[in-house]
Formats: structure tokens, sequence, C-alpha cells
């Protein structure tokens, strides 16, 4: 069996513990990204509030944050990127939204953006876990 050898690469694996500071899932680099796709898209949704309409456009909301999230221009590359998004009508009912996640405070964290009109609501959360 011949086995060859690159006498210039590096035999140690490279494991990262914690992100670095610049490529941290920070608000200041998320919150704008979700705001915008929120805004972008709910602008469409004028007027009476529709079941068939609000599916269509949570779909692509999650969609939309997910690839501008994971497209790698804001170096969070190492981050598993999950995003939740709730269209409601308004009918003067409140709403709570709640999580549990088990992570690293230090790494890890969960942005919320909302958008509303007089007839709707919705509200959109990427959740940011670090790959160790």
């Amino acid at each position: 069996m011949n086995v060859r050898l690159d006498k210039n690469a590096n035999s140690e694996k490279n494991y990262e513990l914690r992100p670095k500071f610049n490529a941290k899932f920070t608000k200041e680099k998320v919150y704008g990204i979700i705001k915008s796709v929120l805004d972008e898209k709910m602008e469409y949704f004028q007027g009476e509030y529709d079941h068939q309409k609000a599916l269509e456009l949570n779909k692509r909301i999650v969609d939309d944050v997910k690839e501008q999230l994971g497209s790698g221009k804001l170096n969070i590359n190492r981050y598993k990127i999950i995003v939740h998004c709730i269209i409601g009508q308004k009918e003067g009912q409140g709403l709570k939204m709640g999580s549990k996640c088990i992570w690293d405070s230090s790494s890890d964290s969960a942005i919320t953006a909302s958008w509303e009109n007089d007839q709707t609501y919705a509200y959109c959360t990427a959740y940011g876990i670090y790959y160790y």
C-alpha cells in the first residue's frame, strides 16, 4: 500500500470552539435583514386579511430570510439558521410567543422583528446556533 503525504499540508484538525468576534450572530447584523424582508413582503398585504395569502407570504418570508442570512455576506458561516414566522389577523386578541432553547449564550442568539397594519400582524424570529 502506497500512501502519499503532502509535506506542506497541516495534519492537525482545526476546531473552533467560539466564533470570532466579527463572526457572531448579532442583532446589529441580523435585525435589518429580517425587518427589510418583512417590510418588502408585507407591503402587498394591504386591506382585508386573506388566510391563503398569509400562508404563501409566510413561506416566502422564511425562505428569503434564510437565504439572505446564509448567503455568506454577514460572515456567520458556522451558524445553523432557523427562521420562524407568524402572520395573523388582528381581531382584538392578544398574542404571546415563547420559545425554549438549550444553547451557549455567548455565541447563540435569537432576533425578532415585527410588522403590522390595521388588519394584520407579522412576527419573524431568526435563531443562530453556532456549530462547534
